[in-house]
């Protein structure tokens, strides 16, 4: 608790950045995994889930701390409700990134070749748009010191602006995976076509918690 505490007596999104850090850690264990994946090497895709099981855990850890130690009295620059969403949208995204490790250890998958440079497009798509959230967040301490005005409050808006324009090629790429996704049906056992699809849309919104990132901090700056 005093760890906590004494990141808040710093900054109050001090201990929103000690969060982000751990979910960003999930979040660089994507690639790697499907990597892994798309060698076959089920062994090392076991080893990543459950390293990213851990760092999903200690994220909930922290998530947990802040909000049962968020002291009552202390002065927040934004809305309490506002602070407390943003944390959410956070943890949805280390939730996202553990929903994929959960559903990659319930069957070793083999990536079709149809599927494997689209499949590839969009993992790093997503993780390339999740890394610009965790970024922004990093920007919370100058945003505060310039009271949400002036040159950095431009540039996180840029940033929120960047993130909508990430998520919608996310959706894209979402799209073209599942169009060759579904042109393999009959390739494809249906619990393996289940799966991929699976995969797909937890993909997707780990991209879109991400954009809500940059929306919740709009909301900042329009306060």
């Amino acid at each position: 608790m005093r760890s906590i505490l004494s990141m808040f007596a710093k900054s109050p999104f001090r201990p929103l950045v000690s969060h982000i850090e751990k979910v960003r850690a999930c979040v660089d264990q994507i690639q790697p995994m499907f990597d892994a994946l798309e060698f076959q090497n089920y062994q090392t895709v076991e080893e990543i889930s459950n390293l990213i099981i851990k760092l999903e855990h200690d994220a909930d850890s922290i998530k947990d701390d802040i909000r049962n130690h968020l002291p009552q009295s202390i002065f927040l620059p934004v809305d309490k409700r506002d602070f407390m969403q943003l944390l959410s949208v956070q943890d949805d995204i280390a939730d996202g990134v553990e929903d994929l490790a959960v559903i990659l250890r319930i069957r070793n998958l083999k990536t079709p070749a149809d599927l494997s440079a689209p499949l590839r497009a969009l993992v790093a798509h997503v993780v390339s748009t999740a890394h610009m959230g965790c970024d922004l967040i990093r920007e919370l301490d100058a945003l505060l010191e310039a009271s949400f005005s002036g040159a950095e409050a431009e540039k996180v808006e840029k940033g929120a602006q960047l993130l909508g324009t990430a998520e919608w090629e996310a959706d894209q790429k979402q799209f073209q995976l599942a169009k060759k996704l579904f042109s393999l049906d009959d390739q494809l056992k249906p619990a393996e076509l289940l799966l991929w699809n699976e995969i797909n849309k937890k993909l997707g919104a780990v991209a879109d918690r991400s954009e809500q990132i940059g929306k919740t901090l709009r909301v900042f700056l329009s306060k």
